[in-house]
């Protein structure tokens, strides 16, 4: 049974007394009066509140409600640029249909193309394996989790289906950051790590068997497997 409870110290409203209106109120239900509204100041806020705004030109439809057509009060549907620039520009650096993992470097004029994700400053390493040197590997989960402890960045390029490449590191429980797709040949796709990818770096070096010398493009070095394993210590099948 619940407990009893003391009518009395119910707080009910007066039936006759009118209910204070909303902020707002004016516009979405017809009650109260915009000039009535309180003001910046008396609702408590400060210029540390809202922050400091870029400066830009005034509109005429600022700080009206976005999306109430211009004759009804509003701002209008369509999106306006606000003091951190308008909704519907387009996210600087980021291009239409790029590759994934890639960003352009900022737009306008003047800037520098090559600064990219990076902000100017490229990571220092970026490592590749071939997929038959990795498969050449005792361990490749061991070879390329050491590799990313010294390694911005760790990848692996073969000449082989996506479905191979995604099954080895399925197998191996391998955490990669690139590979390369059908699509896309090996020498391909480490080309495609210029200064305006993610996985740029000051020094690119792709792992592979003695035969596979020549593979890479240009920018990046080639290491023989043997040399690699033998420096980082690890075991070969």
């Amino acid at each position: 049974m619940t407990d009893s409870i003391d009518l009395d110290d119910i707080d009910v409203q007066d039936d006759d007394e009118e209910p204070e209106a909303n902020p707002g109120d004016w516009l979405w239900k017809g009650d109260g009066d915009p000039d009535e509204e309180p003001e910046d100041g008396e609702a408590g806020l400060t210029g540390a509140d809202i922050g400091d705004a870029t400066p830009r030109v005034p509109r005429d439809t600022d700080g009206k409600p976005v999306g109430i057509p211009k004759e009804g009060g509003g701002a209008g549907a369509g999106a306006e640029s606000s003091a951190a620039g308008g909704a519907g520009d387009a996210t600087p650096g980021v291009p239409e249909g790029g590759d994934e993992g890639t960003v352009s470097g900022p737009v306008g004029a003047g800037a520098d193309a090559t600064s990219g994700p990076h902000g100017g400053d490229a990571d220092e390493m970026t490592l590749a394996f071939t997929y038959r040197a990795a498969k050449a590997l005792a361990d490749p989960a061991a070879a390329t989790t050491d590799a990313a402890r010294w390694s911005d960045w760790v990848g692996i390029v073969g000449d082989v289906p996506t479905h191979v490449l995604n099954k080895f590191q399925r197998e191996h429980v391998i955490d990669l950051d690139f590979f390369n797709g059908s699509g896309t040949r090996p020498t391909e796709r480490l080309a495609e790590i210029g200064p305006s990818s993610m996985f740029y770096a000051e020094r690119m070096v792709l792992v592979g068997l003695a035969d596979e010398a020549g593979m890479e493009p240009e920018g990046w070095e080639f290491r023989p497997l043997e040399e690699a394993a033998e420096k980082a210590g690890w075991a070969l099948a």
